[in-house]
């Protein structure tokens, strides 16, 4: 991806770690992060789905950045529904011609593995006591089919999902109006990735700090951003941080 620096100006203050976050305690993969209107709690969902991607069990927290807790509720609070709404939308706020593109494509992966077991694989004469031809044939020959899915801004792409469902907001964030910025982290790997700020000239700057962000967040008023950043598999921080884009 080639990073644009011409009049796009964009300034991220040194991060700060509000709170860790265990996705094994709480139970799930972690799946949103909203910013409450005040500024002063946040909203975070984890989910739990079956290996078709479908939904069992969805939990609800909210994080106090003040009292550095995570404190279980019942349900979504209507503020957070609300800022997930704008945040996550295909379209830029106000903004109807900055917005992203959904390509999808279909792949065969051939596996090339072949039985290494078997009384034939140490040179048998005897094929009824080892691996017989026809398996080491149907082992070459083993093909999955491969979903993909992306999301794109321009010809770039900002979320990757295999044989998964694509969870908008998930790798993104639109700045609120009157801003015109979308904040992205490029999920490859799900193990997150640095911050791009892109404007809708197409310029794009990466910023300095985000290392393995994931669920990136623009505030209300658009003066700060918050993320998770990745420590390993299961665990996070939460991150805040200023920042200034023109």
């Amino acid at each position: 991806m080639m990073l644009l620096v011409l009049a796009l100006h964009v300034t991220l203050s040194t991060p700060q770690p509000v709170v860790d976050i265990d996705g094994g305690k709480l139970k799930g993969d972690v799946a949103r992060l909203a910013w409450a209107p005040d500024g002063n709690t946040f909203y975070l969902q984890t989910v739990e789905r079956d290996k078709t991607g479908r939904v069992l069990d969805v939990k609800h927290y909210l994080v106090s950045p003040v009292n550095k807790s995570i404190k279980n509720v019942d349900a979504e609070p209507p503020w957070a529904a609300q800022y997930w709404a704008w945040k996550s939308g295909r379209t830029a706020p106000g903004v109807a011609s900055f917005k992203i593109d959904i390509a999808e494509r279909e792949e065969t992966f051939k596996a090339t593995a072949s039985p290494t077991g078997g009384v034939m694989a140490k040179g048998s004469p005897d094929p009824n006591t080892g691996t017989t031809l026809e398996e080491v044939a149907n082992a070459a020959n083993q093909s999955q089919r491969l979903l993909i899915r992306e999301l794109k801004v321009g010809s770039d792409p900002i979320g990757t999902w295999v044989n998964e469902p694509v969870i908008p907001g998930f790798t993104f964030s639109w700045a609120p109006t009157p801003l015109k910025f979308l904040a992205f982290a490029k999920r490859d790997r799900k193990d997150g990735g640095p911050i791009v700020v892109a404007d809708q000239t197409g310029q794009r700057i990466e910023l300095t700090g985000p290392k393995a962000a994931i669920l990136p967040a623009w505030s209300d008023d658009g003066r700060r951003i918050a993320w998770l950043e990745r420590k390993d598999k299961r665990k996070f921080q939460l991150m805040i941080a200023d920042i200034s884009a023109d």
